[in-house]
């Protein structure tokens, strides 16, 4: 969520599976395993997950803060460590922890999770305010950076309530994810084909690119087509605000977007960067059949080509153009980027695609430590849990085993580090780009026990034909027909 904090350069010997300097000597084999991994049968493993997701819901509900005056109610803070008020977005506040405990409800049928869902979702309703004109927010004042955002404010919130609805066909939870929908195109602004909110943030975290991406489940959902036709203005809007390079002998012209709350510099990565931002106008440009999003959405994965670093067969990305950083997390690494070259590789002609993803997963394989006591961020953002989620998606996408031992590696990983007492199950925050407490044990979805949880509970069906998983909207990385090939979920209003 934040630029990079300069005191993770020096960490980048520890964070293995984080960090990779260019003068490293050349990367281990990506499907080498480790040394000390356990044998254990399938159901035997099935049964270690399920019981640790569990654990973490029993502890997230000894951390579960009632809402005054509204018995049956509660909210979460960031961490159990913090003094702040909880927060009701998904980055850091209690939207995120719904998603995952809907999630686990409906993967472990436990009764625990849905009751603590229930109090969450009373919680969140009790948080939002109601303005003049009759619709309601979570993120005065409107005009802040990332109001409407996916992350940190409106639309998330209303995807936790798209969720719920999903997770249990609950007509009452789509009426309120409706109402957030509605709520955003209110207080939207309109220029031209554009459409946009007032901090003009471009973004995943931030931004109308999130946003945008909330708006196209929902009209999937709900079969409101005003919100597809919404998030498509919403991409013409971004489009306008990119930047172009003129394509040389024949070549793509190369398209970008800068990430203007961090002195307008070029992010390449997903959350506040390029890759993000063509992600979700391909999503659209699926949706809509529109081809300008689609020729933007490769314009941009053009521009990533050509700021790519090459080690071989390997391929990252840095942090910022120009860089020679790289980072693993979802937030500035393969997790998030790579999900642009796989989406496009299913909408485009273009044989270089699939090969980027597949190129990037390696040197993300290539990263991690041979050495399972090596210390990382356990996080969805920045850490082992983002790669363990990312893993999961690409086996179900290619059926490498590979990708499929990896996320089994992943989940070693969390499980031997967790900490576990009898109130449940939880881990450290760790040391990671955003220079948050590590000594701290979050609670929310990107940065806590939520994240970690949900990345574990991926590994609980990842053999199932169907993933039961009811992710972030950028999550997801198949095609429409495949998503066809799944029997219809979509809850009456």
């Amino acid at each position: 969520m934040a630029a990079v904090c300069p005191r993770l350069l020096a960490l980048s010997a520890a964070l293995g599976l984080l960090v990779r300097s260019p003068a490293q000597d050349p990367p281990p084999d990506p499907a080498a395993g480790s040394s000390e991994a356990r044998v254990v049968t399938p159901e035997a493993r099935t049964d270690e997950l399920r019981l640790a997701v569990a654990a973490v819901v029993r502890w997230l509900e000894s951390q579960a803060q009632p809402v005054e005056d509204l018995p049956g109610a509660v909210l979460f803070r960031s961490s159990a460590e913090s003094r702040d008020r909880a927060g009701a977005a998904v980055y850091g506040g209690s939207a995120g922890v719904l998603i995952f405990l809907e999630n686990a409800a409906l993967v472990l049928q436990d009764a625990r999770a849905r009751a603590l869902a229930d109090a969450c979702a009373k919680g969140l309703l009790a948080e939002a305010l109601t303005l003049a004109d009759g619709t309601q927010t979570w993120s005065e004042p409107l005009d802040r950076p990332g109001s409407a955002a996916l992350y940190l404010g409106d639309a998330g919130i209303g995807h936790a309530f798209l969720v719920r609805s999903l997770c249990r066909e609950d007509r009452d939870a789509l009426r309120v994810a409706v109402g957030v929908g509605d709520a955003l195109l209110a207080r939207a602004l309109r220029d031209d084909d554009g459409l946009h909110w007032s901090d003009e943030q471009v973004e995943m975290i931030y931004g109308a690119a999130g946003t945008s991406l909330f708006l196209l489940e929902l009209a999937e959902a709900s079969g409101e087509t005003r919100f597809r036709d919404a998030a498509l203005r919403a991409a013409h809007w971004l489009i306008a605000q990119s930047e172009v390079e003129p394509g040389k002998d024949g070549t793509r012209q190369r398209r970008t977007w800068r990430w203007s709350l961090a002195n307008h510099a070029h992010y390449p990565n997903f959350s506040h960067g390029t890759a993000g931002v063509a992600y979700a106008l391909a999503r659209v440009a699926e949706a809509s059949g529109d081809s300008a999003c689609l020729e933007a959405a490769r314009d941009g994965a053009e521009w990533l080509l050509a700021h790519a670093i090459r080690e071989g067969a390997l391929l990252r990305f840095p942090v910022i153009a120009g860089n020679a950083l790289s980072l693993g997390g979802w937030c500035h690494g393969p997790p998030g980027t790579a999900r642009l070259f796989l989406y496009l590789h299913g909408l485009a002609d273009d044989e270089r695609y699939l090969p980027c993803a597949l190129q990037s997963m390696d040197w993300l394989m290539a990263q991690a430590p041979q050495d399972p006591s090596t210390p990382l961020p356990p996080s969805l953002c920045c850490g082992v849990a983002g790669a363990l989620d990312w893993s999961c998606a690409l086996f179900r996408s290619t059926r490498d085993e590979r990708h499929a031992a990896f996320a089994d590696r992943c989940g070693d990983w969390l499980l031997g580090h967790a900490i576990r007492d009898e109130a449940g199950m939880r881990w450290r925050n760790g040391a990671s780009s955003h220079g948050n407490a590590a000594a701290e044990h979050g609670l929310d979805l990107m940065l806590g026990a939520s994240g970690e949880a949900m990345a574990l509970l991926r590994l609980v069906n990842l053999r199932e034909a169907v993933d039961p998983v009811r992710h972030l909207p950028d999550r997801r990385v198949e095609r429409r027909a495949q998503r066809e090939a799944e029997p219809a979920k979509r809850t009456p209003m």
